[in-house]
């Protein structure tokens, strides 16, 4: 064979061998035949193999948690070669007798022990509902529920739960949304609320934290549309609060998009749709330095009703999810502590139909989603910004 005959077969063969990664790594990401350019299917590739989302020691034995929070981290764990976070999100109910409190208790101090066996520290959103039903905030606020929450608290201290375990909570979440029952409730009311619960949490736990977390969107009305929400200022709801109660202050802020046959547009900028100015003003009236973020970007919305659903590509969710950063960063910058709570649960199934997950259900992969979520926790991480998750296996 010629050398010139040589050279040309093995570039031909060269060629090949690329053509067939590209075509496998296509049916991998599950993507159309050239959907992606080359170079950036390898760019892709290169960032997840160097990822460094990782930040925490890889947990052993996650897969077998009875915690569904700690089971879905065992799979953040296998994306990112060790946990991406030290801080899980978890949600509960309050009590509405003597006996529902000893039992919530319980479950919830099962959670918090296998919490802290995984070194894992809670944020616990302490929701304002029972099995009744939705509590009016006026009714809490005149004292209907304060034997039960001081027997809730009491009871987990019976169980062993250290102020360490307790982590932080934070009750009544969201409070500006008229997604419970508010009615005739005032922001003054709310900050009744919420003071009242922190008091007798602090009360059995004078070491554990609280935390508040309100929606960058205030609703004057039981309309909970995106497009009727007001970025107005939050001091009406943590102004009478006393000073020293409170140990982080926490935004809440989503993007969203209308449905696919509705016209007008969404908000899918973060300086817009999580203000943090408006954390910040909070958190200076409650003299505290520390601000987390909730927030997330779907994938799918509006899933239950196939014509009306939106998608959202790979490269957006990146977009956003760096203008997260950036306001994290600014917040850093103005001197508080920060960090970020990702809503990244797949709730397309359920009336909220979104999903706001990476991956699909068990089967973490390097998908282009995987891509976004393990960039997103390598730039925390490299800012210095600590990542905090809520998601949980539904298996």
């Amino acid at each position: 064979m010629k050398r010139k005959d040589y050279i040309t077969g093995t570039l031909i063969l060269l060629a090949t061998s690329m053509l067939g990664v590209y075509l496998t790594s296509m049916a991998i990401l599950n993507r159309p035949l050239f959907s992606i350019p080359i170079s950036d299917l390898f760019t892709h590739s290169q960032q997840y193999q160097v990822s460094t989302c990782g930040t925490v020691q890889k947990i052993d034995n996650l897969d077998k948690a009875v915690s569904p929070y700690l089971r879905k981290l065992a799979e953040y764990q296998q994306v990112c070669g060790g946990s991406p976070t030290k801080q899980l999100m978890v949600f509960t109910g309050m009590p509405n007798s003597e006996a529902n409190a000893a039992s919530l208790a319980q479950s919830m101090a099962s959670t918090l022990k296998e919490f802290s066996a995984d070194k894992i520290t809670p944020l616990v959103v302490f929701e304002p509902t029972t099995e009744w039903g939705n509590i009016d905030f006026v009714e809490y606020h005149n004292g209907f529920y304060d034997a039960w929450i001081k027997d809730y608290f009491a009871d987990l201290k019976k169980s062993g739960i250290t102020d360490a375990q307790m982590g932080t909570w934070v009750p009544f979440p969201e409070a500006n949304l008229p997604i419970w029952s508010q009615q005739n409730a005032t922001a003054s009311d709310v900050a009744a609320d919420i003071t009242k619960t922190v008091q007798a949490q602090k009360s059995y736990f004078p070491g554990s934290k609280a935390s508040i977390m309100l929606n960058s969107q205030t609703y004057q009305n039981t309309d909970y549309n995106e497009v009727n929400g007001e970025y107005d200022s939050l001091l009406p709801y943590v102004k009478t609060i006393p000073k020293g109660l409170i140990d982080s202050f926490g935004l809440q802020g989503f993007p969203w998009e209308p449905t696919a046959t509705t016209k007008g547009t969404g908000v899918i900028d973060p300086s817009v749709y999580l203000d943090y100015k408006l954390a910040e003003e909070a958190a200076t009236q409650l003299g505290i330095k520390a601000i987390w973020f909730n927030t997330g970007t779907f994938g799918r919305k509006y899933t239950l009703d196939p014509q009306n659903t939106v998608t959202m590509s790979p490269e957006q969710r990146k977009d956003i999810l760096s203008g997260v950063v950036i306001a994290a960063q600014a917040v850093k910058k103005d001197g508080y502590s920060v960090a970020v709570n990702l809503f990244a649960e797949n709730k397309a199934q359920d009336a909220e139909a979104t999903d706001w997950s990476y991956w699909p259900e068990a089967k973490p992969s390097t998908t282009p989603d995987t891509v976004v979520f393990a960039d997103f926790a390598t730039s925390l991480s490299k800012a210095g910004i600590p990542l905090w998750l809520f998601d949980q296996a539904h298996h």
